[in-house]
């Protein structure tokens, strides 16, 4: 007759680990399955040939469609930090927003004109484009200096004066570099979230077996009449 007598401590403390270890590896399984989703969207996102098509198009999906139109730019361009391959500066300029139609009133679109390295020497001018939200601040990111054309946060209103530029005309959106699948995909891809994943679940099998041990070698697990 087989028989379990837990020590309640150990089970508490094993039960609560458990359920960690297990909420982890469950939680990489959904990232992964989101990032898989994700890589599919840019795949299938397609190409257009003008920025009136990208703002405009009736585009579905994480990502809008690569634009491989020339930008119209004139004008002074702001030095905004970030960091792709190398530390740099993006150089950010105003461009004349295509109306989506006859009773839209002229906008303004941040676009992405180039990539300054840290020694103030352009690197690379983008080829092709892609609209996406304003720039989130990052929680550690400095104030900026708009005398001396650093920019370290995003801020559409502030920006938009300092080009001149009445910020109630720019759009909530930029047109910055399309330099392929974006870092926060090809850094971390689905399969390292699927080894994150299959690490927690070792983890909590190896918990059960060290549980289910102890309480073999203390006695407390077993059959009845055999030692």
């Amino acid at each position: 007759m087989p028989y379990f007598r837990p020590l309640p401590v150990l089970t508490v403390f094993s039960v609560l680990a458990l359920a960690l270890l297990v909420s982890l590896g469950v939680w990489q399984m959904q990232r992964m399955s989101w990032k898989t989703d994700l890589i599919a969207a840019y795949a299938g996102r397609g190409a257009v040939t003008s920025f009136q098509q990208a703002l405009c198009g009736d585009h579905t999906g994480a990502f809008g469609p690569s634009i491989t139109a020339p930008a119209p730019l004139a004008g002074p361009q702001l030095r905004y930090y970030t960091l792709r391959d190398q530390p740099g500066w993006v150089r950010v300029s105003l461009m004349p927003a295509p109306a989506c139609n006859a009773d839209t009133a002229p906008g303004f679109l941040f676009v992405e004109t180039g990539f300054e390295d840290l020694d103030g020497n352009i690197i690379a001018r983008p080829q092709a484009w892609r609209i996406e939200l304003l720039p989130r601040p990052g929680s550690f990111a400095s104030g900026n200096d708009p005398d001396t054309n650093q920019w370290y946060i995003f801020d559409r209103d502030m920006m938009a004066r300092a080009l001149e530029t009445d910020p109630d005309q720019v759009l909530d959106v930029w047109a910055r570099a399309d330099l392929g699948l974006p870092s926060s995909l090809s850094q971390t891809p689905p399969s390292k979230h699927l080894g994150y994943a299959v690490t927690w679940f070792g983890l909590a099998a190896a918990l059960i077996g060290v549980y289910l041990g102890l309480h073999l070698a203390s006695g407390r697990l077993g059959v009845a009449g055999r030692p």
